[in-house]
């Protein structure tokens, strides 16, 4: 029994890089493995017999600096986004009334949208620039043109549906959730309630011979529960008893709970996957300096993971700090409404009082 990284898998057999640098057949000893996941294994042939001393050394020398160029681009392929060349991972079927079906890749980037009934189809014209939108920006749009077309009125929900295409990607589908969490816990804010399920392939192609979106296919067959909350805002009443204060006042401690534990919850989740890719650099790192690998080639290694590190910090950091002002900014646009909301208020009982002192 050998330890060794795996570097491929296919029906037959597993490719290990050993720390001696020699690429190893190995038998599968279970369903399912990763990439640059580090396991002991049984070789299926330990060695290659060779003709001479110098077939010797050249297979050696091959063998070396294929292992430097496979290890460079598994690096690369764990700190570099990768691109799935517009295919599907996911599909997001947003519905209001007007139904849109959203296919995300594995960097949950929009690589198809798809207005799903007449009222999408109209709306499809304001949304021109969707093509390698984000999760958040395009349910934003899709919203933001909703709401100001009518949709949200009267206290309409919004209904989120995925379904994963293919093979399941655990981190993917962490951020892919987290990010729907974050969507849901910001629309709390402005009291629109968002709904979100997970469903099936079959769901989904039952749902596309029907001429549906999947979200729409599962409120028709009842398997849509009730939203958690739906804290709208109910205009102040002179008239209003204190038994109504008393309700509006649990009402919103209960909002106020729920948007904690979104928040909490999506904190979590966010250092969960900080953590794993953590580990998996440190692990890579590790076989690395563990490897036969001459220093300065080691050392080069190092360097270049370094910078991809730092230069991943730095975009997340970015897209915090953007997703930080956009919150700021919409808080003091509501702020602004608010007090001319209140300034037109003031204006109108000022007139009142006048009339009354004319009477």
């Amino acid at each position: 029994m050998k330890k060794g990284i795996v570097m491929d898998v296919n029906d037959e057999y597993i490719t290990m890089l050993t720390p001696d640098g020699e690429f190893v057949k190995a038998k599968h000893m279970k369903e399912s493995y990763e990439i640059g996941e580090e396991m002991t294994f049984f070789p299926i042939n330990e060695r290659v017999s060779h003709t001479s001393n110098r077939r010797f050394f050249q297979v050696k020398k091959w063998r070396y600096a294929l292992a430097s160029s496979l290890v460079a681009i598994l690096l690369l392929s764990l700190f570099i986004p990768f691109s799935s060349n517009d295919e599907v991972y996911a599909y997001m079927s947003i519905d209001i009334n007007p139904s849109f079906e959203v296919g995300l890749d594995e960097n949950l980037q929009v690589v198809s949208l798809e207005a799903l009934n007449d009222e999408a189809k109209e709306l499809m014209e304001s949304i021109p620039d969707w093509k390698n939108s984000t999760l958040d920006s395009i349910t934003e749009k899709i919203i933001q043109h909703s709401k100001d077309n009518g949709y949200l009125n009267d206290g309409k929900q919004v209904l989120i549906t995925t379904v994963v295409a293919d093979t399941h990607n655990q981190k993917v589908d962490q951020e892919l959730q987290q990010g729907i969490e974050e969507i849901k816990a910001e629309y709390e804010k402005e009291q629109i309630a968002v709904t979100s399920l997970t469903s099936t392939v079959e769901t989904r192609n039952a749902a596309k011979e029907k001429g549906m979106s999947t979200g729409k296919l599962l409120i028709k067959e009842n398997k849509v529960p009730k939203p958690v909350e739906e804290m709208k805002t109910k205009p102040a009443e002179t008239d209003k008893n204190t038994n109504n204060q008393q309700e509006d006042a649990q009402q919103q401690k209960h909002l106020n709970e729920f948007k904690n534990t979104q928040k909490q919850r999506a904190e979590e989740v966010q250092d969960e996957l900080k953590e794993k890719k953590e580990q998996i650099r440190d692990k890579v790192k590790n076989n690395i300096e563990n490897s036969n690998m001459p220093e300065h080639i080691k050392e080069k290694k190092f360097e270049k993971m370094d910078q991809k590190w730092e230069e991943k910090q730095r975009k997340q950091e970015e897209r915090e700090q953007r997703k930080e002002e956009k919150k700021q900014e919409k808080e003091n646009n509501k702020r602004g409404n608010n007090g001319n909301n209140n300034g037109n208020n003031g204006n109108h009982n000022n007139g009142n009082n006048h009339k009354g002192n004319d009477d």
